[in-house]
């Protein structure tokens, strides 16, 4: 991949997931273990994919979340609830996301999907939320 695609990775990455994030992935040394990682993952995911076109962050967003959910990634799953700020998905299009989650990958992710997102939810009222 080149730079171009990088560099346009990085930019829909800060987009949703907001510059300081960005900036936490690529700090530190360039050549330490998993800065390549970063470089293909924002090169890969957030510039060939995210940046795709036709779907809107909104609803990409909300797909990545279904993913997650579904799959029980509560790590990577907590920072993108935490972006649902940068790309409008609502907390009623987020409960729709998780009941559809519920039913076609079952309700013991939904349920915890759901309680991730009111503790996310609760740091962002706090002013804890990133």
């Amino acid at each position: 991949m080149s730079n171009e695609m990088l560099e346009k990775g990085k930019a829909k990455r800060a987009s949703v997931m907001g510059q300081p994030f960005v900036d936490r992935a690529f700090a530190g040394d360039p050549e330490a273990f998993g800065a390549d990682f970063q470089r293909f993952m924002t090169e890969y995911a957030w510039g060939a994919v995210w940046g795709r076109g036709n779907l809107t962050d909104r609803e990409r967003h909300m797909i990545t979340i279904g993913i997650l959910a579904a799959l029980g990634r509560t790590g990577e799953l907590s920072g993108h609830l935490r972006a649902t700020a940068n790309t409008g998905v609502s907390e009623r299009d987020l409960s729709d996301v998780l009941h559809q989650v519920a039913i076609y990958a079952g309700v013991p992710a939904a349920l915890g999907a759901f309680n991730l997102a009111k503790q996310v939810y609760a740091e962002r009222e706090e002013g804890r939320g990133e």
